[in-house]
């Protein structure tokens, strides 16, 4: 079924089933998850927080160390400062990795996340 075609209780969910699944596929040792942010759309920031209650609640299950990292502190380990643009940070996660080309916004939001905790847990 269509992501759109779910109701927001069904997608949330599958999200969470989602999550479950690739927990359970890769075993991870750690999951690091951005703390929010407060924009300027009250609508995007509810959906945010539910998605995000969703997911914190199969971290929990799951029993796994979880890392919360701020946005701010995301971009200063990657690009330098607290306030680089999405594109800043894309550019260096991908001269970092050694991408063929830069990740798409969302992913490369992950993957600084994950860069970020990485550096900081190496001693």
């Amino acid at each position: 079924m269509p992501r759109r075609a779910l109701s927001r209780a069904a997608a949330l969910a599958s999200l969470s089933d989602q999550l479950e699944e690739l927990l359970g596929r890769l075993a991870p040792d750690v999951a690091a998850v951005e703390t929010p942010f407060f924009g300027r759309f009250p609508k995007a920031a509810l959906a945010l927080a539910e998605a995000r209650g969703a997911l914190l609640a199969v971290l929990g299950r799951w029993g796994g160390e979880v890392v919360e990292l701020e946005p701010a502190r995301v971009k200063a380990a990657i690009v330098g400062h607290g306030r680089a643009e999405k594109q800043q940070v894309a550019f260096v996660v991908r001269h970092a990795l050694g991408l063929g080309e830069l990740p798409a916004p969302d992913a490369a939001d992950a993957l600084a996340l994950a860069l970020c905790h990485l550096r900081s847990a190496l001693p």
